[in-house]
C-alpha cells in the first residue's frame, strides 16, 4: 500500500491508496457506480469495434475524444482484448464464442475497464523483454505502463470456474466536475 503525503487530496487521490483488488471491489459493487457492457464475438476484427463502445461510452460521461486518458484507456481496451481473442478463446475459430467489455465510472474515484473470455488461464506479465523485431509479447506491459492498475480474477458459475475477467483501472480526479450522465445500453 503506497502512503499518501498529507498535502494532497485524499478523496481525489483515494484509488492510489488503495490496492487494485480493492479498486475492483469499489467499481464492481460500490454504490454511485455507473457500469455499461457490451458483449462481442470473440475474433480479431472486433477490436475495433470494442474500442469505439468505449469511445462513445467515455464521451457519454463527459470525457474529451482527445483526452490523454481517453487515450490510455482506449489502448488498454485494445489490448486487454485482443489478449482475449488470441489467448482467451477455449472453442475452434470455427465456432462462435464471445468476449464482454465493460466500464464502470465511480466520479471523484476511478475508472474501470472489464474484458472477460472463457480462458481459466490468469494473464502473466512477461518479464522478458520482446526484440525489437516481435510483434507480440507488450500487451500487458502496455497494460501495466497505461493504467494505474490491473488485477484478473477468476468467473465463477454453477460448475466452478468459467472463465476469467480482466480489470484494468484509472484514477480519473478529472471526471469529478463534470456532469452526471446515464450510461448508455449497447
Amino acid at each position: 500500500m503506497r502512503t499518501v503525503p498529507a498535502y494532497q487530496n485524499r478523496e481525489v487521490d483515494a484509488m492510489t491508496a488503495l490496492s487494485s483488488r480493492e479498486s475492483l471491489a469499489v467499481l464492481a459493487y460500490g454504490t454511485e457506480v455507473e457500469r455499461v457492457a457490451v458483449e462481442i464475438d470473440s475474433c480479431e476484427h472486433n477490436v475495433g469495434k470494442a474500442r469505439r463502445f468505449a469511445r462513445e461510452q467515455l464521451v457519454c460521461w463527459g470525457l474529451p475524444e482527445d483526452n490523454e486518458l481517453t487515450d490510455r484507456v482506449l489502448l488498454v481496451v485494445s489490448e486487454l482484448v485482443t489478449n482475449a481473442v488470441l489467448h482467451g478463446r477455449t472453442r475452434p475459430h470455427a465456432e462462435t464464442e464471445t468476449l464482454e467489455v465493460a466500464l464502470a465510472l465511480k466520479r471523484d474515484f476511478a475508472l474501470g475497464v472489464m474484458v472477460t473470455d472463457n480462458s481459466c488461464g490468469l494473464p502473466i506479465v512477461n518479464n522478458i523483454r520482446p526484440s525489437v523485431c516481435s510483434i507480440s509479447g507488450r500487451g500487458l506491459a502496455l497494460v501495466k505502463a497505461q493504467s494505474d492498475g490491473w488485477t484478473a480474477a477468476f468467473r465463477y458459475g454453477r460448475e466452478g470456474a468459467s472463465g476469467k475477467a480482466v480489470w484494468a483501472f484509472f484514477k480519473c480526479p478529472q471526471l469529478a466536475s463534470l456532469p452526471e450522465s446515464m450510461p448508455q445500453s449497447a
